[in-house]
């Protein structure tokens, strides 16, 4: 019953790329444990896929949903210079940049990563743009036009959460109906 709480909690520490692996690690533990749990509850029948589907999605929405929040209600524009650039390829060959950044201002920057609009190569190291930055730190900044399909994401995390509660409640209510235990 606590399984979405303590996902959703683990992962929204997770929003900060400091406590970003450890925050996943644990949530993924936590998942492993409550699948198991999961069966403990309804050893047999078609409960453990629709587990496994809803806890995916309780692991995989709220990080970057919670991001997407941070920054729509907390982000300041600040203007960042690029200091590097640098490029990675995934398994389709598609080509990402990542750059490095500071502040014009010269002001610490608590996380000095991009990976937005105006970061496409080499050549743009050393030009400056507008970013929208978390004043705490917590969220790594972002474009000051994101595309977050994410705003609002946090309503699908709650719909997750409730569905994984009735899943594990319909589970141990024909568990024990199924055993006698639930009759009077």
């Amino acid at each position: 019953m606590v399984v979405p709480v303590l996902l959703v909690g683990l992962l929204a520490l997770a929003t900060n790329p400091d406590y970003e692996a450890p925050g996943m690690i644990l949530a993924v533990l936590v998942l492993i444990g409550a699948l198991g749990g999961l069966m403990v509850v309804r050893t047999s029948g078609w409960v453990l896929w629709p587990g496994v589907l809803l806890g995916i999605l309780l692991v995989v929405t709220p990080t970057a949903s919670l991001r997407a929040e941070l920054i729509a209600h907390r982000g300041v524009e600040t203007q960042v210079v690029i200091t590097s650039a640098h490029s990675s390829k995934d398994r389709s060959g598609r080509v990402s940049w990542s750059c490095g950044i500071r502040r014009a201002d010269g002001q610490p920057l608590p996380h000095a990563s991009y990976d937005g609009s105006g970061c496409a190569s080499r050549a743009d190291v050393g030009t400056t743009l507008t970013v929208l930055v978390d004043p705490e730190g917590w969220a790594p900044p972002a474009a000051t036009h994101p595309n977050t399909p994410f705003v609002g994401g946090v309503y699908a995390v709650a719909g997750v959460g409730v569905l994984w509660v009735l899943l594990v409640l319909g589970a141990a209510r024909r568990t024990l109906r199924e055993h006698g235990t639930g009759r009077g």
